[in-house]
């Protein structure tokens, strides 16, 4: 059948090329039956089989048809292998079934460190332990981007949450979904191929860790992959002792990008705590300097109001302040700062804003709290109304809310009034102004209900009053 072989495209692509990659099943069906072992090897200007095409588009059903044909099919041909470019897009069944007919042990090794380092990106961890089974040189291997496996993993803090970790609506989801064994087998191997590289990465002969291994424990302090941290903690404790080019231990890290699942790893590394605290980075700063620095705004961005982002903030400096000794809390770095006077300097901005928004909340809510008390004080909703066994519990009703709305409204008022008096120091929003803040909003939300409630009690009475 020489029609069906011809190259239709500038690429050199056969009709089985594009049938494949337009993922016509019943056609690329018959013409696999129309053509032999050798026909169906046909390649593209880079080298490129049809199955390629079809690991592409992730129907196993035309890989198939194909490999049916020719077994060999997924190890031919010098462009992207069919089972890079099924990993690379995620198809995870197109993957197991070419994994069973590739050969990557006969790939060159920058071939096979590529789909190694896929494998590790896109969660495919089973696959990625059976290749470094074969060749552990991989463990320390980089890709064209020049990561290894262990930098992805590092960055991949999805790959070791918990079930325990993720929200409540999401793990019932899951566990209705069946999905709750794959997910912790996935998890499973994660920790099972850090583990491997580790034990691959380690040079026996000296006694010392890779520098890969090294450089993934900042890559994960980054991220807050706490999990990955703990895993390499556990293959070697001294590992929690390196520090990067600033000199930076992991746990300066993490106070830094306000990590606290890190953070509290330091509580649980015996005498090593010591040491770590006392490390004092680049420009002179210890770890209180690092927190007293702002805090990266993703974080800031999570908490609304720029008042309790300082609140936050606060309450971190105080909790480093906890475990930094006497003799570092009055230390200058090289700017000639103390780690107080360095919050002072960096926050400055962040208060100023976060008085700006307690004066405003403060304000309008005023404004809603004085309209309540007005309507309630001077509310006569009884007069005119015969009072009977019929409304009494109506009045009872009425005359309880009337006096929770106006209690609750003339708090609100107090506390939104002693916040706009307030001096807006930086110990006010530790306490003082968010707690009279959230006891200003609750009494508000209290009052408005009250009035509610009094509006619908006087209501009824009236409409039983006309009846």
């Amino acid at each position: 059948m020489p029609n069906i072989q011809r190259e239709i495209t500038k690429k050199r692509e056969t009709t089985l090329h594009i049938a494949a990659a337009a993922n016509q099943e019943e056609f690329v069906k018959n013409l696999v039956e129309r053509m032999s072992s050798d026909d169906i090897t046909a390649k593209n200007t880079v080298g490129s089989t049809a199955l390629a095409y079809a690991a592409a588009t992730g129907n196993v059903n035309i890989a198939k048809v194909m490999l049916k044909k020719n077994r060999d099919l997924p190890n031919l041909g010098s462009g992207m292998k069919p089972l890079f470019t099924a990993a690379l897009l995620e198809h995870y069944q197109m993957v197991e079934h070419l994994s069973r007919s590739t050969k990557t042990s006969e790939w060159d090794i920058t071939e096979q460190t590529e789909l190694f380092v896929t494998y590790a990106r896109v969660g495919y961890y089973g696959q990625a332990l059976e290749m470094m089974k074969v060749n552990s040189d991989l463990a320390t291997a980089k890709n064209r981007f020049n990561d290894t496996a262990l930098h992805v993993l590092a960055r991949k803090h999805s790959a070791f949450v918990s079930k325990s970790q993720q929200g409540i609506l999401r793990r019932h989801i899951d566990s209705f979904l069946g999905m709750k064994l794959k997910q912790d087998s996935k998890q499973i191997q994660a920790h099972e191929l850090v583990k491997e590289i580790c034990v691959r990465a380690y040079d026996v002969e000296s006694l010392t860790v890779n520098q890969e291994l090294s450089q993934s424990l900042f890559v994960a302090a980054e991220v807050g992959n706490v999990e990955f941290l703990i895993d390499l903690i556990r293959f070697d404790l001294e590992l929690a002792l390196k520090t990067d080019q600033t000199n930076r231990s992991i746990f300066h890290i993490a106070v830094k990008e306000r990590h606290e699942s890190i953070f509290n790893l330091l509580h649980e590394i015996g005498s090593f705590k010591d040491l770590i605290v006392e490390n004092i980075t680049n420009g002179g700063n210890n770890m209180l300097h690092l927190a007293a620095k702002l805090a990266p705004q993703h974080k800031l961005n999570a908490i609304s109001g720029a008042a309790l982002q300082l609140q936050q903030e606060l309450l971190w400096f105080k909790e480093v302040e906890k475990v930094v000794k006497s003799s570092l809390k009055e230390m200058k770095n090289e700017a000639g700062e103390t780690p107080y006077v360095l919050f002072a300097t960096m926050h400055e901005e962040l208060r100023k804003d976060g008085e700006s928004w307690m004066r405003n909340t403060a304000n309008s809510s005023m404004v809603v709290a004085t309209l309540i008390c007005s309507i309630i004080f001077t509310g006569q909703p009884t007069d005119g109304i015969k009072h009977s066994s019929e409304n009494s519990n109506l009045e009872l009703a009425f005359s309880v809310s009337s006096a929770i709305a106006l209690f609750c409204s003339s708090t609100s008022l107090i506390m939104f009034l002693s916040i706009l008096t307030s001096r807006y120091s930086y110990n006010d929003f530790l306490v003082s102004l968010p707690i009279k803040l959230m006891i200003g909003v609750a009494s508000l939300f209290i009052s408005i209900a009250s009035m509610i409630v009094a509006f619908c009690a006087s209501f009824n009475m009236k409409y039983h009053n006309h009846q």
